[in-house]
């Protein structure tokens, strides 16, 4: 269930995105799972179009990551998982004062294909055994 924004500038290439959503996924697959439905959006930025400390235009957007994810997933998971994402996006980006902000959601917050989740007992039971195990 991870869906995340990754807000960032322009400018890099399609070779290093690639390589960016990659650590990104594994890294959010190894704290979440299941199910293995993990979708990450990259959002890039002109400098026209970011003010950061109350100047337009005046530097790349520091790069942020929204992440919308389920609860349940312990504190060692998220601490790993947020270091591998910081890794991989100061490789991309090399820019300074990366945040991360999660969104943690209960089952019964989160619909897909118009069914709440914890309407559906198989998965609530199959993610609670996989969250529990980490």
């Amino acid at each position: 269930m991870p869906v995340t924004y990754l807000d960032v500038p322009q400018g890099i290439r399609i070779t290093e995105k690639k390589k960016l959503v990659k650590a990104m996924y594994d890294a959010l697959h190894q704290a979440y799972p299941f199910p293995d439905d993990v979708r990450i959006f990259i959002r890039e930025w002109p400098l026209e179009s970011v003010s950061q400390d109350g100047r337009l235009d005046s530097e790349p957007a520091r790069p942020v990551l929204m992440m919308h994810v389920p609860q349940g997933v312990n504190i060692d998971a998220k601490r790993a998982m947020v270091s591998a994402i910081n890794a991989a996006v100061a490789e991309a980006y090399n820019l300074p004062k990366f945040m991360i902000f999660m969104h943690e959601y209960p089952l019964d917050l989160v619909a897909l294909d118009g069914g709440l989740h914890a309407d559906n007992q198989q998965r609530v039971e199959t993610q609670r055994k996989v969250y529990d195990a980490g």
